[in-house]
């Protein structure tokens, strides 16, 4: 359920100054801001005509090229016009970057969508929404199960290169963004409200820290307070921006699961978390695993589900490409311990490591998490792991 009230936070990071926007993007956001227009009839309308011819239109202009006179004077209203030059000087004061649907910094695989957003507000980096991503998403009370496999996927994902992509909410999305930016990688965030107004409002210093290292991105003008009806919405996004999605717990319904559906019907890969039977959060993931999508047990079954020319290149493999190779990351006894406890020439089970090392499970997780981040072991299927050449 959605709060009464979602208070703006803090400034997110941003240089103010001005941020450019050519006619092309004016156009589209006038479409986009007009009243009582659809946003497939604003997309087939700037595709028509072209955007451009919307940026500073004149009434009669538009009905000479075949715009409905009710629609054009709507489109050319002073109300309109004052809504987009205030978004206009919010952005440059702010620092953020508008992209008009098929522009440059456009992310082409949000533009394949069958109905794009045809201006998109970004504060951080619009770049990165075009790299090879995987969005994670899943419950918002998850269990610590979903947790540390959301962990262990978003951080594994973003230290290969992966941009993670999630929806900002309280549980699986929360410790994805987290896990991703811990990782040293980046991540993106698609809201359901306008770049000031961080919802929920306990992600605030999330939602500075994902600006800072990646991107927040919404299709809302700024203002826009948090709606049931605007988190279908940004879902599509999501989907929009990854080349797979991950679902981690789900129960039936939920939000997460029309996620996932609405990544088959976009021909994204659908990949998720097993859970145990019976369990309420398990019974989204099994569904979907028993209609065809493939079961993602760690960061290698999400990588086997990508185009190979969408996998970055590992940073070892960059390295022996030019003739050297990345000393280990250091790690703490407790780590050092673990490690030690894998056969060299064999891999083991997470029961096999908890029955020869000496603490509880959370903490055998975390240091696996932590000897996978730093490439001296590596996840298998069935939940097993192996030494790296490096370990």
């Amino acid at each position: 359920m959605v709060a009464r009230k979602a208070r703006a936070p803090q400034a997110l990071p941003g240089r103010a100054g001005r941020v450019g926007v050519d006619d092309a993007v004016r156009g589209w956001l006038r479409l986009a801001r007009c009243p009582r227009l659809r946003t497939r009839e604003a997309i087939a309308l700037g595709r028509r005509i072209g955007p451009e011819a919307f940026a500073d239109p004149a009434p009669g202009t538009l009905a000479e090229r075949g715009v409905p006179r009710d629609l054009a004077d709507r489109l050319c209203g002073r109300s309109l016009t004052r809504r987009i030059e205030h978004e206009l000087r919010t952005c440059r004061r702010r620092g953020w970057h508008l992209l008009g649907l098929d522009g440059p910094l456009y992310p082409p695989q949000v533009a394949q969508l069958a109905v794009p957003p045809p201006v998109l507000s970004v504060a951080g980096d619009p770049a990165v929404l075009s790299e090879p991503a995987v969005a994670i998403v899943g419950s918002r009370r998850p269990t610590t199960y979903g947790l540390t496999m959301a962990e262990t996927l978003a951080g594994g994902l973003a230290a290969r290169g992966l941009l993670v992509v999630s929806g900002l909410a309280l549980g699986i999305d929360g410790r994805s963004h987290r896990s991703a930016l811990e990782a040293g990688g980046r991540t993106a965030a698609v809201l359901g409200t306008g770049l000031d107004v961080v919802y929920p409002r306990e992600h605030a210093r999330l939602a500075a820290h994902i600006a800072e290292r990646g991107a927040l991105v919404t299709e809302f003008p700024p203002g826009t307070r948090p709606k049931p009806g605007h988190f279908p919405r940004r879902n599509r996004i999501i989907v929009g921006l990854a080349d797979a999605v991950v679902v981690v717990e789900a129960a039936i319904p939920s939000g997460t699961l029309v996620t996932a559906r609405w990544a088959t019907e976009e021909n994204r890969t659908v990949l998720a978390v097993p859970g145990r039977v019976g369990d309420e959060l398990s019974a989204g993931c099994l569904e979907l695993l028993r209609d065809g999508a493939s079961p993602a047990l760690g960061v290698d079954d999400v990588l086997a589900e990508l185009r190979p020319e969408r996998i970055p290149q590992p940073v070892t493999e960059r390295a022996a490409r030019h003739g050297t190779r990345p000393a280990p990351a250091p790690v703490g006894p407790f780590c050092a311990e673990v490690l030690a406890a894998i056969p060299e020439r064999d891999d083991c089970s997470v029961e096999e490591l908890l029955e020869r090392v000496d603490g509880p499970t959370d903490r055998v997780l975390s240091a696996l998490f932590e000897l996978e981040l730093a490439g001296l072991v590596a996840p298998l299927a069935g939940g097993r792991y192996r030494r790296t050449a490096a370990g």
